[in-house]
């Protein structure tokens, strides 16, 4: 928040001073904004994107304002309603790769089941995902058991935590808007969707390398 209040700052000092600089000052304090390397909102409220930085160092672009719309207003997976409950409690993760569809399920190189979830959506209520998933009872722990490639709905409820996880600052949590953006954005990242399920409602859904 703070450094969007100084960007906004910024271009407002230059909008003031443009009247009494010349076209070369201008220039020269329209660079030094850029050097922020940062997306600052527009003044229209549009949306922009700020870089994350996973554990391995790869930077990973993710929605920091929403622009009002639901981007899974309108999606199948929703509409359907075909989605199987998970209750039990445990780890669910899955990797995100929409274009995942025909891998799923199959075997790796070392004959592990490719968890894949190809189709995702989000609402209010429910996590859905479309997609074979691993479960374990513990986060971090060996796959005990993988689903069937199927569709699955998540119970969330307003105590559920959305995180993003990889930076060095240890997770970051985001809002439920915010995080159904990063989701479409990183449909077919190949980051890890995890899901912990504590007494059959999820108690976090995270985003991770």
């Amino acid at each position: 928040m703070k450094k969007r209040i100084i960007g906004v700052l910024l271009s407002m000092c230059i909008g003031v001073l443009a009247m009494g600089c010349s076209l070369d000052d201008l220039k020269s304090l329209q660079d030094l904004e850029d050097v922020n390397e940062l997306e600052i909102e527009s003044v229209d409220g549009s949306e922009n994107t700020t870089p994350t930085e996973t554990a391995d160092g790869e930077s990973v672009s993710v929605a920091q304002e929403t622009n009002g719309e639901d981007p899974f207003a309108n999606s199948e997976l929703v509409k359907s309603g075909s989605a199987t409950p998970v209750t039990d409690d445990g780890i669910y993760t899955a990797t995100l790769q929409a274009s995942g569809q025909n891998r799923a399920g199959n075997p790796n190189e070392d004959g592990d089941v490719l968890c894949i979830a190809y189709d995702t959506a989000l609402t209010n209520s429910e996590l859905l995902i479309t997609g074979v998933y691993g479960y374990s009872t513990t986060s971090g722990g060996e796959i005990e058991s993988t689903s069937d490639d199927s569709s699955f709905s998540f119970k969330i409820d307003a105590n559920t935590q959305f995180e993003m996880r990889g930076g060095d600052s240890g997770p970051e949590v985001v809002p439920i808007d915010s995080f159904k953006q990063i989701m479409v954005s990183c449909a077919d990242s190949e980051l890890i969707l995890e899901v912990e399920v504590v007494g059959g409602v999820a108690k976090t859904v995270s985003i991770s390398s």
